[in-house]
């Protein structure tokens, strides 16, 4: 005799305590069956079977779960480490950046250093005297 808790709707209702009675209700019920019919008492063969397609149908369900209960840790350790990697780019870019402005800078003062220091008249004698002697 098929049992309405047996139905996949009803056993995804229950709590996970719930759940773990009932997997132990089954599997108690299946050993008593096997019995009954391993002493030839068992009238509805029937009930054998249904009790292992809810015991199989329990331990599905039971998976699901914690399928589903490891796809959602590994989804936020994923979420995780893609907003670490994301952050480490960030600081990465700006630092970059950072060290970017710092060459300009030190260019742009060499580059007026240079301006200043000599005419560019004085350049071209300096060149060449030194290339006479």
């Amino acid at each position: 005799m098929a049992d309405k808790s047996w139905k996949a709707q009803a056993m995804r209702s229950l709590g996970d305590e719930q759940r773990r009675m009932l997997l132990a209700d089954l599997a108690r019920r299946i050993v008593d069956l096997r019995m009954q019919q391993a002493t030839n008492r068992l009238s509805a063969t029937s009930e054998l079977l249904a009790a292992r397609r809810a015991l199989a149908r329990l331990k599905t369900i039971l998976h699901e779960k914690v399928v589903h209960d490891g796809q959602a840790a590994a989804k936020a350790a994923n979420d995780t480490a893609r907003k670490a990697r994301v952050d480490g780019l960030k600081a990465a870019t700006q630092a970059r950046r950072q060290l970017i402005e710092q060459n300009e800078k030190a260019r742009q003062a060499a580059t007026e250093r240079k301006a200043k220091g000599k005419p560019k008249a004085e350049k071209s004698k300096g060149k060449a005297g030194s290339a006479k002697k």
